[in-house]
């Protein structure tokens, strides 16, 4: 990080570097939404290029998420998300094209329904994030119930 850096970016800098998986995934849905809000008001305003980089923005973090996902060992629940995440990214590229907002406001609400459920799961996660970024299990956590969740978050961590 440079010593000129705005204090927005150090901001989100220490936010990213202090998430769990958990939190990383709701950043990521976040982040996704928020490109697409920004390419529809580019939209408005005719703003080609900024339309582009903000769906170009959105592709890669949808395609960041889809190359996450453990098909092997993440079952229906995978599969389903690589579809969608293909039908997303199907989706921004015809609203590119056709400069159409419609699809864009879709595929907003799929990512906004799925961050949610990302959300409650950070909400119902028992661990934090410590210095070092690793989860923190709670020290009155029976040790068989500690290696459960330890390994919950190592398998979210791997199959999101």
């Amino acid at each position: 990080m440079s010593g000129n850096a705005s204090p927005a970016y150090r901001y989100k800098e220490v936010a990213v570097n202090t998430a769990n998986p958990l939190q990383l995934v709701v950043m990521l849905y976040d982040a996704a939404i928020a490109s697409l809000q920004k390419a529809r008001n580019c939209m408005k305003r005719k703003d080609i290029e900024g339309r582009s980089k903000a769906l170009n923005r959105c592709i890669s973090i949808i395609s960041e998420l889809q190359t996450c996902l453990n098909l092997r060992e993440g079952g229906d629940i995978a599969q389903s998300l690589d579809r969608l995440y293909d039908y997303m990214k199907r989706g921004i590229i015809k609203a590119n094209v056709d400069q159409s907002a419609q699809p864009l406001e879709e595929i907003e609400g799929l990512l906004d329904n799925i961050c949610s459920a990302w959300r409650e799961l950070v909400q119902r996660s028992p661990n934090t994030p410590e210095a070092g970024g690793a989860p923190r299990i709670p020290a009155d956590t029976p040790p068989g119930s500690a290696r459960q969740a330890e390994t919950q978050i190592q398998t979210l961590n791997i199959s999101i």
